[in-house]
């Protein structure tokens, strides 16, 4: 792994470049006689997953989430929900903007009813994420800002009851790396970066993903969980 360092320019071509550099760090022959489950954690993030999950073989679902958002700024997180109905909350924001705990559970609730069941309607026909009971789990995105996303996940599938989990990811801001490896049984990246921008600074090229775009990788993916195993 590169140590700490600060970047002017990008460190990736796209998110293909990426895979390729994730690919040489993780213990691939460790997960695959373990079984490990896949997770991608963002639309970006199957790009990356599904690669990974077809060239080794390996099972791969999705896990959605929405931000909540502060009233009337819709810049700054407070916190994030999961298809579990997992909450994190950055909890020093919350209080210094006076904002009650109701409101955060309450939006969570609103959030999920209206873009999270979506999510599931549109990739898994409205099944849950898939039985990750006993498995060894490597969540994946395509880059870690803010780290709610991942600790949100990270909830999630703990309390599905997994085995150990594990984090890969081409970057992460430096100030998360110490919080989340806690947290984890390994974190699997290329950079820790100080003054951290946004992921999209960090590629030459970051494409929106669109939806129809996600369902075509899904539809070829061997290893998406609900259509291996005929859920969908």
């Amino acid at each position: 792994m590169v140590e700490n360092s600060n970047f002017d320019t990008y460190l990736f071509e796209d998110r293909k470049d990426a895979y390729k550099a994730l690919v040489e760090i993780l213990p691939v022959k460790v997960m695959q006689h373990e079984k490990w489950v896949l997770i991608a954690l963002s639309s970006g993030a199957v790009e990356i997953a599904s690669k990974l999950s077809q060239r080794f073989e390996l099972d791969f679902d999705l896990l959605f989430s929405e931000a909540i958002l502060a009233p009337y700024n819709d810049e700054c997180q407070l916190g994030m929900v999961s298809e579990t109905n997992d909450i994190v909350i950055e909890e020093k924001l919350v209080k210094s903007f006076g904002i009650p705990m109701d409101f955060i559970y309450q939006e969570g609730e609103r959030l999920f009813y209206k873009y999270i069941q979506g999510y599931q309607n549109r990739y898994r026909k409205g099944l849950p994420i898939s039985d990750l009971q006993d498995r060894n789990i490597l969540l994946i995105d395509e880059g870690c800002e803010t780290g709610l996303n991942a600790m949100c996940a990270l909830k999630s599938v703990i309390n599905l009851g997994i085995k150990k989990v594990s984090l890969a990811t081409p970057f992460l801001a430096d100030d998360l790396f110490g919080v989340l490896d806690m947290k984890v049984d390994k974190i699997y990246t290329l950079h820790q970066i100080k003054d951290f921008i946004r992921v999209s600074y960090y590629y030459k090229d970051l494409p929106e993903i669109k939806p129809k775009k996600v369902i075509e990788m899904l539809d070829k993916c061997n290893h998406f969980l609900p259509l291996k195993k005929g859920e969908v």
